[in-house]
């Protein structure tokens, strides 16, 4: 009755309680603020009999490793950001009194989706304008769903070819976002750590499987992430365990694959806290791993300990390379402490490092950005000065190393994306650790740069790795123009058109302190960001 009559089923007999359902034109005029996040009941999570299986038949001891205790961090961390109802006075979105500002944003474009672990909360509110899942909709979900393969098969995958069909499948899907093309020796290198690990195996092919369905498909992100949200807590669960007290570091190290493999998925599917809460869950093992590698660790001189941050950046593990990394950028763009404590004891090479065609982070900007952090967290570890930072920022260079291919069409792109990397590092330093405000001239210098980077690479893939740098001009930015140019590109890094983080949940940071603190174009300060 409800589809015959066009409305929206809520599952009630009371045909009082339905609501007509309307598709939004994506050209009609907009709301002037952001629709408040749906407060309704939670939805059921959809399971898949076959995922279930596969997870109960696969061998899984208990963890003794310990988690993480509660932390007043992760605690106001989670209250900020899964708060769903706005006050009157402290409301998420501040509606700037310009009409002529806000004219000019395509406010209804963002769906901010904040969800908690339990219970299950819909993807967008009954006010999104969105439409209700379909039937064609829920059978892509479903099929997502039989794609799992049994796990009579878990053999079958551990073959070499069929490995790397899986692996294959997925490099096929996420190369167009690459910054550039990896040397067969990187790839080769990389291949032979994950091959011999079924966890990691199952958590790519999942992970293959979930961003494969949101490139045929954008509209199913929102049923997508809601299975997603459970499957990601049952491999975690399954897939990260083990029932030794001491387990052999082989163990430690693919259970620390798998669980910054979901961090990311969390972190480019789900929601950002849920992605800084498994990253947390995952600094005991990445510890654990260090712990046996003195390499790894220097001594400060006053005998403590520091896990060197150079170091951790050209490891032989490439999972304790990708969990600096994740620090680094979380603590940036989320304002966040590091997990870590680290020191910096030298420069890392970047040819060593080797996994810059992946996240598009000069690993030289990236060590002078990880100090900035350590210093706005207090870090007892010996620091360069702002000075000495500025130095190395405006003296680097751009460098492709040798044993990467190049390709004439993508060097203009590739260009634009490691210089922004430069004026996010010099913002950094300015606003965050000097403390000037953006109507700073240095500061505004560096925005006017990079929203002219930024318009050369709007409309190509490779895009997604400026979306680190479009959050900190935002911040700084005071025109209008630079803001909208923002705001769009963040806009647009969704779906399977993402690194690590979503697009529109940080477009709703800036939005806030765009008509908030800084509505009109009144300068800010990183604290202001922050609190946004």
């Amino acid at each position: 009755r409800c589809l015959k009559g066009g409305y929206e089923c809520l599952g009630y007999e009371d045909s009082d309680s339905r609501a007509k359902v309307h598709q939004r034109d994506p050209d009609a005029p907009v709301a002037s603020q952001v629709p408040p996040i749906s407060t309704s009941d939670p939805a059921r999570l959809a399971r898949s009999e076959t995922l279930d299986t596969v997870l109960e038949a696969t061998q899984t001891v208990d963890l003794d490793a310990g988690e993480l205790g509660p932390s007043i961090l992760k605690a106001a961390l989670l209250y900020r950001m899964s708060r769903t109802t706005p006050s009157t006075t402290n409301n998420c979105i501040v509606t700037d009194s310009s009409e002529d500002f806000n004219c000019s944003w395509p406010q209804d474009q963002i769906q901010s989706t904040i969800y908690s672990r339990s219970p299950i909360r819909p993807c967008f509110g009954t006010n999104s304008g969105v439409r209700p899942v379909s039937n064609d909709l829920s059978r892509v979900i479903e099929a997502l769903c039989q794609s799992i393969p049994p796990i009579v098969d878990a053999r079958e995958m551990m073959r070499k070819d069929h490995f790397e069909n899986i692996i294959h499948e997925y490099n096929l899907m996420r190369a167009c976002y690459w910054l550039m093309i990896p040397s067969p020796a990187i790839i080769d290198s990389l291949t032979a750590q994950l091959r011999g690990s079924k966890r990691i195996i199952w958590t790519m092919y999942w992970g293959a499987k979930l961003f494969q369905a949101l490139a045929q498909n954008p509209q199913t992100c929102g049923s997508a992430v809601q299975v997603c949200i459970g499957w990601i807590n049952k491999l975690e669960h399954n897939f990260t365990v083990d029932s030794h007290r001491n387990p052999p570091l082989t163990d430690v190290a693919d259970c620390l694959k798998v669980q910054l493999e979901l961090a990311h998925l969390n972190f480019a599917v789900v929601d950002s806290v849920l992605g800084y809460n498994l990253l947390q869950k995952a600094l005991p093992r990445f510890l654990q791993i260090v712990a046996v590698d003195s390499n790894l660790y220097m001594e400060l001189p006053n005998g403590s300990l520091a896990v060197s941050f150079p170091r951790a950046l050209s490891a032989s593990r490439y999972e304790i390379r990708r969990f600096a990394i994740f620090d680094a950028a979380v603590a940036l763009v989320l304002g966040v402490p590091p997990l870590v404590e680290y020191g910096y004891d030298g420069e890392c090479d970047p040819e060593s490092h080797g996994l810059e065609w992946i996240h598009g982070i000069p690993v030289a900007l990236l060590e002078v950005i990880a100090q900035v952090t350590s210093w706005r967290a207090g870090s007892k570890v010996p620091l360069d000065d702002w000075e000495a930072l500025e130095r190395r920022v405006l003296a680097w260079k751009p460098a492709i190393p040798a044993t990467v291919p190049t390709l004439e069409t993508a060097s203009v792109p590739r260009a634009a994306v490691q210089e922004s990397w430069r004026h996010v590092a010099l913002i950094y330093i300015y606003m965050g650790l000097c403390g000037v405000a953006s109507d700073d001239s240095r500061v505004q210098e560096s925005v006017h740069r990079m929203a002219q980077l930024g318009a050369t690479v709007a409309d190509i893939p490779i895009s997604i790795h400026m979306l680190m740098s479009c959050v900190v001009a935002g911040l700084a930015a005071r025109l209008e123009k630079h803001r909208v140019l923002v705001y769009n590109m963040l806009l647009s890094f969704k779906g399977a058109q993402v690194w690590l983080f979503q697009g529109p949940q940080l477009g709703q940071v800036l939005y806030h302190l765009w008509h908030g603190v800084g509505a009109g174009g009144a300068s800010v300060t990183w604290d202001d960001y922050v609190q946004s």
